[in-house]
């Protein structure tokens, strides 16, 4: 993995909605202008039906600069889904909207530019870090055992590098999109493609884990 991400990442785990880091976390995303959102799991088995549930939730936050000061470094944020209830973190995401799967929107825009039926099958995060950012993700680290603790220094790194590559990848697309004039089609396209989603949808589910891999978390 990149040692730029090594260097300049601040991290934070959040093992608790009393802890000072929860604080933090929470003044963060009202400084933020955009959020990225990952999650990690168990591996799954390979007659496994259903997906397991979530262990770890990342949020990379873009801190909007202060009035007098420069661009901040972005700050991730490390959830403990075992220890966190999750009534918490819906209290603290419900008001950010709309969510944006990088993996549908990348899918959407290549098969746009190149007036393409839009096939169902989508790349994986990992796939289109490599492809945008030049990045390659640990594969052994990715299929690590997420719901063992206490997580190791690696995986705390890899875990938040995972969810700061799509605030990367999302400042190309928008670049991209204002030099070539590109946009992402109208609403019924983006709707129909589950590419603009609020939080309020996948949290509000049954099952967050379930919910939160099926809807909007490819495989890598």
């Amino acid at each position: 993995m990149d040692s730029f991400y090594q260097k300049s990442l601040i991290i934070h785990l959040v093992t608790s909605s009393n802890s000072p880091e929860f604080t933090l976390l929470n003044r963060a995303l009202t400084r933020s202008s955009v959020i990225g959102l990952d999650a990690e799991w168990k591996p799954i088995r390979a007659r496994q039906s259903t997906f397991p549930t979530v262990s770890l939730l990342q949020l990379a936050c873009q801190l909007r600069p202060q009035l007098g000061a420069g661009s901040e470094e972005p700050v991730v944020f490390l959830l403990d889904l075992s220890l966190i209830p999750l009534p918490s973190i819906w209290e603290l995401l419900r008001e950010v909207e709309p969510y944006l799967d990088i993996t549908r929107i990348n899918h959407f825009l290549q098969h746009k530019q190149r007036e393409r039926k839009t096939p169902k099958e989508t790349k994986s995060l990992a796939s289109i870090c490599n492809e945008v950012l030049g990045i390659s993700l640990s594969k052994e680290l990715q299929c690590s055992d997420w719901s063992c603790r206490p997580l190791t220094e690696e995986q705390k790194t890899y875990a938040a590098i995972d969810a700061h590559c799509l605030l990367e990848i999302f400042k190309v697309f928008q670049a991209n999109v204002v030099k070539e004039g590109k946009s992402y089609g109208n609403a019924t396209e983006l709707h129909s493609s589950n590419i603009n989603l609020g939080l309020k949808e996948i949290l509000e589910k049954h099952d967050i884990g379930d919910a939160v891999i099926r809807t909007n978390f490819s495989e890598a």
